[in-house]
C-alpha cells in the first residue's frame, strides 16, 4: 500500500470496534457472507480472494482488484442520497382511513408535499371518488382529504435512494405510523401501490396489528393503469 498509494497502514490504520464507527449509508463486504448485524445486509460484496499466505505479486493484484471495484462501486451509487421526510402526516381526529405511501418523490420533496408530480394521479383520483373539485393548492389538497375522513402519510422516514426509484432504496428508518392510530378514528389501511404495501408488512404492520390493503399505485410509472382503471379499484376508499 505504501509503495503504491503511499498509505502507510502501520502508521495510520488500526482495528475499530463496530461501535467505534459512525453511522454509515453503504456497507460492502470484502469477502465473506457475515452480516454487521440482524438487520442489516451488505449492500455489496467485493469477493476478495483471502491475503493470508500470498506474496508481494499476488498480494499487489488483489490491492489493484480493490482499485477496479471501488472505481465501479463509486460510479455505480454517485447518485444516491440520503434523503428525509420533511413534511407532515396529512391527518385530524375524525380520519377514518389512512393512505400510506412508500416515499416521497423528487418533486415531492422540492414542494415538501404529497404527489407533487404533475403526472401523479392521486389527487385526481381522490377527488373524482369523493366528487371533490380537483384541488390545485396545498390546502385545497388539506380540505379534501380532511372533509372525506382521510388521512395520507408515507412508510419511510429516511432512506437512501436514487432520484425517486423505489427499487433503489436502502437502510430504510420507518415513520411512527402508530402515532396516526392512537390520535384518529382509522381503522383501514391502504398501500398506494406494492412498494408501499411491502415495506408496510415488513416494518409497520407487527407493531400496528392492522392489515394493510394493496392499490394500484398512482404514479406515472404504473402506465399500465388507465385513470378510469385506478378510480374502478380506489373507490374502495369512499
Amino acid at each position: 500500500m505504501k509503495e503504491i498509494y503511499d498509505i502507510d497502514m502501520d502508521k495510520n490504520q488500526y482495528t475499530k470496534l463496530i461501535s467505534e464507527i459512525p453511522k454509515v449509508d453503504i456497507i460492502v463486504s470484502t469477502g465473506g457472507e457475515t452480516f454487521l448485524d440482524n438487520s442489516r445486509k451488505f449492500d455489496e460484496k467485493f469477493k476478495l480472494k483471502d491475503i493470508d499466505g500470498k506474496n508481494e505479486d499476488e498480494l499487489k493484484e488483489i490491492i489493484f482488484n480493490i482499485e477496479e471495484k471501488v472505481i465501479k462501486f463509486i460510479k455505480k451509487y454517485e447518485k444516491y442520497e440520503r434523503a428525509n421526510h420533511t413534511f407532515e402526516p396529512i391527518y385530524d381526529e375524525n380520519s377514518r382511513i389512512l393512505i400510506l405511501g412508500s416515499f416521497p418523490s423528487v418533486k415531492s420533496r422540492e414542494e415538501s408535499f404529497y404527489y407533487g408530480h404533475p403526472r401523479n394521479r392521486f389527487w385526481e383520483v381522490v377527488s373524482k371518488i369523493t366528487k371533490t373539485e380537483l384541488p390545485h393548492n396545498i390546502d385545497e389538497k388539506k380540505s379534501m382529504l380532511l372533509k372525506n375522513n382521510i388521512a395520507i402519510w408515507d412508510v419511510i422516514k429516511s432512506c437512501i435512494i436514487k432520484g425517486s426509484s423505489d427499487s433503489s432504496i436502502k437502510d430504510v428508518e420507518v415513520n411512527d405510523i402508530n402515532s396516526i392510530i392512537k390520535n384518529s378514528k382509522v381503522e383501514k389501511l391502504y398501500a398506494n401501490g406494492d412498494k408501499a404495501f411491502k415495506l408496510y408488512n415488513k416494518y409497520c404492520k407487527n407493531d400496528i396489528g392492522i392489515e394493510i390493503e394493496k392499490l394500484p399505485s398512482t404514479s406515472p410509472a404504473n402506465a399500465a393503469y388507465s385513470m378510469e382503471k385506478l378510480i374502478d379499484e380506489w373507490k374502495i376508499i369512499k
